[in-house]
């Protein structure tokens, strides 16, 4: 089912993304490469998901979950696009219908992310790894999202209080981040409770996919003074959406070769 292939493209795509752009000798060429790779990586995150989505009978937990991180990644999509076209210098309602874009696809994140971490639940067994150390996980990964996101919600929060509407969209985006990072810890249990088993291909590479927009985070707080004229921050987030294609593929191609096994 080649899964291997499909957990190593992201880390490809990422080095030749690399190596293109320290190639390219001008920013004018690396910012067109860099919008070019944007939208690349958002079209095979929503193909992936929605092969995921196929594979499921209408109200499954599962399919629903896949849906939502379906609609994790359309939004935004769309908000690229029209920041090329007819809002490229968005003002008033247009900037709001963009940062709405931006909420709707934090959310739906969440959501998406916070069924699939009960999918466990669901299936009523029983949760994967000790309670201990699943507390333990999820504080560390909390700690960390609070380090990298935590500045932007405080920022939002500020200048919500100073009368600045549109920091409402900032503060709910940074506190959904941190939600949504804090269920690394559950989805990386399940992962390594599944280990050799077929099912564990999916959870592992969606663990990836939420600790590469952890880096993403990271890097776009601090990159800019650690890698100066290089965009660290794009490397990370072409590996977030590549390794949610990965994982929805491999999904897909999981339960088929199930449902092959048991026919």
């Amino acid at each position: 089912m080649h899964l291997r292939r499909l957990a190593l493209f992201p880390l490809a795509f990422a080095v030749i993304f690399v190596l293109v752009v320290q190639s390219l000798g001008s920013e004018e060429a690396v910012g067109a490469f860099v919008i070019g790779q944007k939208l690349l990586v958002r079209i095979l995150a929503i193909v992936g998901c929605a092969w995921a989505v196929s594979v499921f009978d209408r109200g499954d937990h599962l399919r629903t979950a896949w849906f939502w991180l379906v609609l994790a990644t359309a939004p935004v999509l769309l908000r690229d696009l029209l920041r090329l076209g007819p809002l490229r210098e968005a003002t008033g309602s247009g900037e709001w219908l963009l940062h709405g874009l931006g909420l709707v696809s934090n959310l739906a994140l969440v959501m998406g992310i916070w069924l699939l971490s009960r999918s466990w639940k669901m299936a009523a067994m029983a949760s994967p790894g000790s309670s201990t150390k699943g507390l333990v996980l999820t504080l560390g990964v909390a700690g960390l999202a609070l380090i990298v996101a935590g500045p932007a919600a405080v920022a939002g929060f500020k200048n919500l209080l100073a009368g600045d509407g549109a920091a409402s969209v900032m503060l709910v985006s940074a506190l959904a981040d941190i939600v949504s990072l804090c269920l690394i810890g559950p989805l990386l249990l399940t992962a390594i409770e599944l280990r050799g088993g077929l099912f564990s291909w999916p959870w592992g590479l969606i663990t990836a996919c939420l600790i590469s927009w952890l880096l993403y985070d990271a890097a776009a707080a601090y990159g800019p003074t650690l890698t100066p004229g290089f965009p660290l921050h794009e490397v990370f987030r072409g590996l977030a959406e590549n390794f949610l294609f990965a994982a929805g593929a491999a999904q897909a191609l999981v339960v088929r070769a199930v449902r092959r096994a048991s026919a």
